[in-house]
């Protein structure tokens, strides 16, 4: 997948907002199975786009954007690859467990890996 291509999807509203909630619902099982305890929680947009500069996505996108939009970015691309089955929730979960100060490091992590797998696709 080419970077156009690629600057299309993070900057979708639709897919943004279906990846938020897959987000917020992937953290709280992450949080659930890691504390043993239910949680439900929403992810702050700081942590995701610092994730989402750490990952690199901030370069695909028009230069003048704000905090949220660099967060949607990461929404859409996660969202985005979930429903081409490119990542399962249980990769997005096990990405979203590992044990880290930092959220967004995680929140990286799993941006690196729906990356990888969408430059695979031609």
């Amino acid at each position: 997948m080419n970077d156009d291509a690629l600057g299309k999807i993070l900057t979708d509203a639709g897919l943004a907002q279906f990846g938020d909630s897959l987000l917020n619902f992937a953290y709280s099982i992450a949080l659930t199975e890691t504390t043993g305890r239910p949680r439900g929680t929403k992810v702050q947009d700081k942590i995701l786009a610092d994730a989402a500069a750490r990952a690199g996505l901030r370069k695909l996108l028009p230069r003048r954007v704000g905090r949220g939009d660099v967060a949607n970015s990461l929404e859409a691309l996660l969202g985005h690859a979930w429903l081409q089955k490119m990542i399962t929730l249980e990769e997005i979960v096990s990405c979203l467990k590992a044990v880290n100060l930092d959220p967004s490091k995680n929140f990286s992590v799993l941006a690196d890996v729906a990356l990888s797998k969408l430059r695979k696709q031609p």
